[in-house]
């Protein structure tokens, strides 16, 4: 299998399975205002907003699906360089 292709399989699994099913995105549903958690090198904190920090970027996201995406979009590109 390609570099990347159980991770791109995973991701594909979560989306057919429905993202709720993800641990990523328990971890970061279950957030409280001022919570703070490190998956893969990304911190993601929980304002009235969502925002993620890592070494490339520091951004908010308005909503938790949103926010959820780009982590898994980073954390898939990590994984296929």
């Amino acid at each position: 299998m390609p570099k990347g292709g159980m991770e791109m399989l995973n991701m594909n699994l979560f989306e057919e399975l429905g993202v709720e099913t993800d641990p990523v995105y328990q971890k970061m549903a279950n957030l409280q205002t001022g919570d703070v958690i490190e998956i893969d090198g990304i911190q993601i904190r929980r304002h009235k907003f969502y925002e993620i920090e890592n070494e490339l970027e520091h951004t908010p996201f308005k909503t938790l699906i949103s926010c959820y995406r780009h982590v898994s979009d980073i954390i898939v590109k990590q994984v296929t360089v």
